[in-house]
């Protein structure tokens, strides 16, 4: 045997042959995304509008934690224009002190089971001070959600909102990025009242 043949296994078999603990890049089962693979591919949903309205009786909800995502702000809610609601400016709270469609809510930052972010507007106390059950209720829904998976929904039967939680739910939401004054930027954006010369302000003075 000519003693300047190679052994075979003196090297593996090819130049370009991949180590023996390296994946295959062949392999079609690593080739499968996962459901979340805009997450695995590093891609994230750019926020361009963001709801405001109520949870939805169908859906599981959390409510952000922390006291920055959540304020007392002022709106302007018109029954007869599909149920539109307008940001009202601090400056004007004042002057619409009177004003029927005007209230005060506690805006909290939410979450649907499904990822949908928006924005909920409790009801606060009255001027007597008094809570009742339609404002009680749905404050301890939000207090709930900030820590667990609730649903809130209105039982015709009983004449009253109800909350459920969820024992198998354990996994946290996925919240935005984005700071809580652009969260509520993109839910009244082209419905924010500055001026007491606004048309909703007009419209309900009777001038227009």
């Amino acid at each position: 045997m000519d003693k300047t043949t190679t052994d075979p296994t003196d090297f593996p078999f090819g130049a370009n042959a991949p180590a023996a603990d390296a994946p295959d890049p062949f392999d079609v089962a690593r080739l499968a995304l996962p459901d979340d693979s805009d997450a695995d591919l590093g891609v994230r949903e750019l926020l361009v509008s963001v709801p405001f309205r109520k949870p939805s009786k169908e859906q599981f909800f959390r409510v952000h934690p922390d006291p920055v995502y959540r304020c007392v702000g002022g709106l302007i809610e018109l029954k007869d224009d599909d149920a539109d609601s307008f940001w009202v400016d601090r400056s004007l709270w004042p002057a619409l002190a009177d004003e029927p469609t005007f209230s005060r809510r506690l805006m909290v930052t939410a979450v649907t089971r499904g990822g949908l972010v928006f924005v909920w507007g409790l009801r606060m106390p009255g001027p007597d001070g008094k809570i009742p059950d339609w404002v009680s209720i749905p404050q301890e829904a939000a207090r709930v959600a900030s820590e667990r998976w609730t649903k809130l929904y209105w039982d015709q039967g009983q004449k009253r909102h109800r909350i459920k939680v969820s024992e198998h739910i354990t996994d946290e939401p996925t919240w935005p990025d984005l700071p809580f004054p652009d969260l509520l930027r993109l839910a009244f954006k082209d419905r924010t009242v500055t001026t007491l010369d606004h048309p909703v302000l007009r419209k309900l003075r009777g001038e227009v």
